[in-house]
């Protein structure tokens, strides 16, 4: 057995040795050299030597060119590329930077030595992979390289002279290609040509003879051109450049400007005024080369022409751009800039009303606002929508809303000039001042706050104080400025991530004030901060309040509805109660009362209503509809808290209460115990002499009757068409109702035959005996709706009803 094994052992290690023989064991060098990668430029443009494009030497081309090429590898793969631009100066012209690929390795420091013992330097630098990018590549710790995995570039080609003018030159391409093992493109020499089996192949190059047109400039300010007009002492300038060169975006490799003073008297410069060329690119204000800072602080410095209003010199600004191919503009009218810069001009600051509201349990609104295009800020309860709404106005003039422990207040400021409108002709026109609105269009010029002139300058920052204090911004904590007299303030940059709004929240009851106030490119601060106070204050418990709020929302018209004899009315059916009773008249557009608007044209506060047990609501004229269609909200918050409402109107109540429908504003509609569909009301007739069939409302529930007063066995009435006509046409009545409604009030009618304009047998059984009025009881909320005026009714008749209806809210 062990003799076996060593035969064994012996045949496999002549096996070895002979295969070791057979594979070449001993021999020196690669049994497979590296096969040197392969590349052609696959692009059309250009000219080489070849039999296709040699023909095209003296055509030329645009300077920029995209140029793509196609590499091989036999035994590997491609890992790179690298290409560089040469001119034509010298034997073997020189790499030279161009616009877009601005540094080339001229040292060869990048470049591996097999490459610049083949080709030379002067190839195009890029980034590592994974290198920081926010470095240049020209800084000392980019990590860079020669070798880019594209295949294709964007060469802008040279096409100008020393001083900038249009030159046809000639540039020659060159790229190469490197392999997985590091062999890069051969280099191909007329004696390979007799050996068959060595590719005919070296870097793929081509030539271009390119050219460009000239470029124009144009300067003007980022605000507009003031076209010789006055200006504040800061302005940013605008610089565009406009290119002929077809098919090719007119990019602008720089831009160029100088300054200089003109005598107003004859135009010419002023000696020792003229700058030297300035290159936008060095300005330390600015992130953009289009875009170069002046003010009384920069360099160059803009000073002051007009001097005690008396304009003593000009500043000319010339502006000139190169294209990418080195090509310089020519000096136009639009690249010339002239201006007069005068001292006074001031921001002024302005806060949106329509963009400044709050949301909490007890100011809000749950409907759609079709009033804002913006989406307000809302919260879901009970699977319902609330949205956030404007403060409202109280009676003492002040922006109010009813507190919770969830309220947020959004406030929202711009400037003067930040929004317009703009005409089809291109002007933008203004609103006045005061009326200013977000949702015009933003075209962001600033308004002088004195002479609403433009002054061409830009808001920078934004200063800040809430309750006497630097609002409190921790991203900005540092930043707070002082003035002179010691106020600090908090300022933020135009677009801080605060933006132009700040949400309050945890806010305390009672007076808050924001303050705010803009900053110009001039450095110069609004001297008249806008200011914006709005007082939370506590809700008031239903339990806790007391006495009777009338709200006279009359238009006073002696023949309709005189304000004296209504008040009267209203004084007497609220005799039985001894508590406090306030009335009111809801001011009118050029008819003074008692109550402010919001910016939604809102009269009534819920923190006013909310002191009082009951709010009466009349609008008794028949000849128009009043208000009630703009005080939704107030009301229903007010309802929703436990307040007890009355309502009383004529036919004009039922337009006024499909508006609520189709305003969609359901919670008030509700609560009135009306149905939810348009309509939800109809009217006996809007004029006083047609059907003037009512005489008497007839009591349901325990409500005694209440008879018109007309004339024929009782006092007349303040209407003479009530007493001609013995009757009120004017009336709405309720066809449906909601489960929760009781009529407490049916429509009795003339008879039929009555002498004077009695109703057909037909109107008779239609109209009488409908409900006019309703009462409403949602939780601790009693709400009555009359569609009838109560103010035309026999008055110790309707100081019966009333008194009925303070029993039931327990006021009496």
């Amino acid at each position: 057995m062990p003799d076996k094994s060593r035969r064994l052992l012996t045949l496999l290690t002549v096996m070895t040795l002979t295969l070791l023989v057979l594979t070449g064991c001993g021999k020196f060098g690669d049994k497979f050299p590296n096969k040197e990668p392969i590349i052609t430029i696959t692009s059309y443009e250009g000219f080489d030597d070849s039999e296709l494009l040699a023909p095209f030497a003296d055509t030329e081309f645009l300077f920029q060119q995209k140029i793509f090429w196609n590499a091989s590898d036999e035994d590997g793969i491609i890992t790179g590329f690298a290409y560089r631009v040469k001119d034509q100066i010298g034997p073997n012209g020189n790499a030279i930077a161009t616009p877009g690929n601005h540094f080339i390795d001229t040292t060869g420091e990048f470049t591996p030595a097999n490459v610049v013992e083949r080709f030379g330097t002067g190839w195009v630098l890029h980034y590592k992979t994974n290198a920081d990018q926010d470095l240049p590549l020209d800084h000392p710790d980019a990590r860079k390289t020669i070798w880019t995995t594209a295949k294709y570039a964007v060469i802008n080609f040279p096409a100008a002279d020393a001083n900038g003018n249009p030159l046809s030159m000639e540039s020659t391409f060159e790229v190469i290609a490197i392999d997985n093992r590091g062999g890069i493109s051969p280099v191909y020499t007329p004696a390979d040509a007799a050996d068959p089996t060595y590719p005919m192949t070296s870097m793929a190059w081509r030539k271009f003879n390119s050219t460009s047109a000239r470029p124009t400039c144009i300067v003007t300010t980022t605000k507009g051109n003031p076209n010789g007009g006055v200006v504040g002492s800061g302005i940013r300038l605008d610089f565009t450049m406009d290119d002929d060169d077809p098919f090719i975006d007119p990019t602008p490799f720089k831009y160029e400007f100088k300054m200089m003073k003109i005598d107003p008297a004859d135009s010419t410069v002023i000696p020792g005024t003229e700058t030297d060329w300035i290159d936008t690119a060095t300005s330390a204000n600015d992130i953009h080369m289009d875009e170069y800072l002046l003010t009384r602080y920069t360099d160059p410095a803009l000073t002051f022409d007009v001097v005690d209003g008396v304009t003593e010199t000009l500043t000319k600004i010339e502006a000139r751009a190169y294209d990418l191919a080195g090509v310089v503009s020519e000096a136009t009218l639009n690249s010339r800039l002239l201006f007069a810069v005068k001292t006074g001009f001031r921001p002024k600051t302005v806060v949106y009303p329509q963009r400044t509201y709050a949301l909490g349990d007890n100011h809000f609104i749950d409907y759609t606002d079709e009033s804002t295009p913006e989406i307000l800020p809302f919260t879901i309860v009970g699977g319902l929508q609330r949205f956030a709404t404007p403060f409202f106005v109280d009676m003492a003039n002040t922006t109010t809303a009813i507190n919770s422990n969830n309220i947020k207040v959004w406030l929202r400021w711009g400037w003067r000039g930040e929004y317009g409108v703009v005409q089809p002709s291109g002007n933008i026109l203004f609103p006045p001042p005061g009326n200013e609105s977000p949702y015009d269009k933003k075209v962001n010029t600033v308004l002088d706050r004195y002479t609403d002139e433009n002054y061409y300058s830009e808001i920078t920052h934004f200063d800040l104080r809430l309750d006497g204090a630097p609002y409190n911004y921790p991203p900005y904590a540092n930043s707070h400025v002082f003035d002179t007299d010691g106020t600090e303030w908090l300022r933020i940059p135009l677009y801080s991530p605060l933006g132009q709004t700040l949400v309050l929240t945890t806010l305390s009851s009672g007076v808050h004030t924001m303050q705010v106030r803009c900053v110009d490119l001039q450095g110069e601060v609004d001297p008249e901060p806008a200011t914006y106070t709005f007082t939370l204050v506590d809700p008031i418990a239903p339990e806790n309040r007391e006495g009777v709020l009338v709200v006279d929302d009359d238009l006073d018209n002696a023949s309709t509805s005189p304000d004296d004899t209504v008040l009267a009315n209203y004084q007497q059916m609220l005799s039985a109660y001894s508590g406090t009773k306030t009335f009111i008249h809801r001011t009118r557009v050029g008819i003074p009362g008692d109550t402010f608007g919001d910016y939604r044209l809102r009269h009534l506060a819920t923190s006013d209503l909310q002191q009082y047990k009951l709010v009466i609501y009349h609008c008794d004229n028949p000849s128009e509809a009043g208000n009630l269609k703009n005080e939704n909200d107030g009301i229903s918050l007010y309802m929703r808290s436990g307040g007890n409402f009355l309502l009383s109107g004529t036919s004009q109540l039922a337009s006024t209460l499909d508006a609520f429908v189709l305003a969609t504003q359901r919670t008030f509609v509700n609560y009135l115990g009306a149905t939810y569909v348009s309509p939800p009301a109809r009217i006996l007739n809007n004029n006083l002499l047609q059907k003037a069939y009512f005489q008497t409302a007839l009591g349901q529930e325990g409500y005694p009757d209440v008879d018109l007063q007309y004339g024929a066995g009782n006092e007349p009435s303040f209407n003479a068409l009530v007493n001609l006509r013995e009757g009120l046409s004017t009336i709405t009545y309720f066809h449906t109702n909601s489960a929760s409604a009781e009529v407490i009030y049916r429509m009795g009618i003339k008879p039929v035959g009555y002498p004077v304009q009695g109703p057909t047998q037909e109107e008779y059984d239609l109209y009488n005996n409908q409900p006019i009025a309703m009462r409403t009881v949602t939780g601790n909320t009693r709400c009555y709706v009359f569609g009838f005026p109560l103010s035309y009714m026999v008055p110790a008749d309707a100081q019966a009803a009333m008194t009925q209806v303070l029993t039931d809210c327990g006021l009496i």
